[in-house]
């Protein structure tokens, strides 16, 4: 007997899924390894005896070694195996989190930090190459939506879990255990990934093909277009409070300012996660159902913005404080939108290409903006120490986070000059 057409349908429907969720837990393990510095970052500032301007420094390594290759990043999936490219760089993390593990060196630990951003450069773009493949374009919000989600559940292990790990057999351990992890991970990309359906592969149009087979053509096309710079630099700027409080100084800001301790500052920073995963599908689905992608993304710029505002001029209890990182993770997900945009926005055998410019963008604000958030911090402190630690003031954060509030003004600004594409496929260039 032999399947329906009906049944046959499901089947892919069902594998599509599956593909694309499983591909997604790559980009949950690379978020991991980019936000652990809260769980691990006082003992790293111990270890290897640095300040928070040197802890922000390590950290945007691997933003740095991320930057470097997400545009080469988007040229290998365009033209070699997504599932080939997958595994070759889950070995790279894997031995890398390990060495790291084991190092008293500062240089080394740097090294280990660069290679695994190189190998983060695919984190995002494996599940919406993937996605692209196996969805069409009418569902590309919400499976992006969901791939972030995953992706965030990463940030989440990473925090509360992560520094409970690390209080129980110490921070060395507690990296290979990542290790660990990632091993089994690579099983399952080894078993489960398919880089797409076998007719997808016919469905490239001859002169498309053509024009983008060369290197110089995909470069030139993803450079000229305006939606990849724009919508990129709106993500980037929109994605600061996740980069700055969720990865690195969120723990220490909340229990120097707001007087949490750490097990509610890292469950704050749960809750921060929490509610990106919730907003991630909520606005991919929305967008998809109005048919618009500007407007969303400017609701939740804005309530951003007053959310942000709220928490840097208050002296917040933990429920309150709860609920402002829930309600920040939730509206700062409009971000995901970008991915869609992008990938509406360039030709079909050019749309890796389009999202390793757009993350480009995206992940220079962890390479350039930590650091910095990290100079403007230890710019007005006044040499306090306690247990140890360098302590901040509530001036000190307040001239600091001021970055947040003017970063998503500015990403606003930028899509404005944005073409919306009403979830269509367009291909948008400097002539348009």
């Amino acid at each position: 007997m032999t399947d329906t057409p009906k049944t046959q349908q499901n089947q892919s429907s069902l594998q599509a899924w599956v593909v694309c969720l499983v591909g997604a837990l790559y980009f949950f393990y690379i978020f991991i390894q980019m936000t652990k510095f809260n769980a691990i970052g006082q003992q790293l500032m111990s270890d290897f005896r640095m300040n928070s301007a040197g802890l922000g420094t390590l950290s945007s390594i691997f933003f740095w070694g991320d930057v470097l290759f997400l545009f080469p990043a988007g040229l290998i999936l365009d033209r070699y195996s997504i599932k080939k490219s997958l595994l070759l760089m889950m070995v790279v993390v894997i031995v890398c989190t390990f060495a790291f593990s084991l190092t008293h060196s500062l240089t080394f630990a740097s090294w280990c930090f660069f290679f695994t951003g190189i190998a983060g450069a695919f984190g995002l773009m494996v599940p919406l190459r993937l996605a692209s493949h196996w969805f069409p374009a009418e569902k590309m919000a919400l499976v992006s939506g969901l791939s972030v989600t995953i992706g965030f559940l990463g940030a989440m292990v990473s925090q509360s879990p992560l520094t409970w790990l690390v209080g129980v057999v110490g921070w060395r351990h507690a990296m290979q255990w990542d290790a660990g992890l990632g091993i089994l991970f690579f099983v399952m990309f080894l078993l489960v990934i398919k880089d797409s359906p076998v007719e997808i592969k016919k469905e490239v149009t001859v002169e498309n093909k053509q024009m983008l087979r060369s290197l110089w053509g995909s470069i030139k096309h993803t450079i000229v277009n305006r939606q990849n710079w724009l919508f990129g630099i709106y993500t980037c700027l929109l994605n600061m409070p996740i980069f700055i409080l969720g990865a690195v100084f969120g723990v220490n800001y909340l229990q120097q300012v707001q007087h949490l301790t750490i097990a509610q500052a890292s469950f704050a920073n749960v809750l921060l996660f929490a509610g990106a995963m919730a907003g991630s599908p909520f606005f991919g689905w929305f967008s998809d159902k109005m048919k618009r992608r500007k407007f969303p993304m400017y609701v939740g710029g804005i309530v951003t913005l007053i959310l942000l505002l709220t928490l840097m001029y208050g002296s917040w209890n933990y429920m309150v404080i709860y609920a402002l990182f829930t309600a920040i993770g939730f509206f700062t997900s409009a971000q995901v939108i970008t991915y869609p945009v992008i990938a509406e926005s360039n030709f079909p055998e050019n749309i890796a290409t389009g999202f390793g410019m757009g993350s480009s963008l995206i992940m220079s604000g962890g390479a350039f903006l930590i650091p910095l958030f990290g100079i403007l911090l230890q710019s007005q402190w006044d040499k306090k120490i306690l247990n140890g630690m360098p302590w901040h003031s509530v001036s000190d954060y307040r001239f600091a986070l001021w970055m947040l509030p003017i970063s998503a003004i500015i990403g606003m600004i930028a899509i404005k000059f944005g073409k919306e594409t009403k979830c269509k496929s367009i291909v948008v260039s400097n002539d348009t």
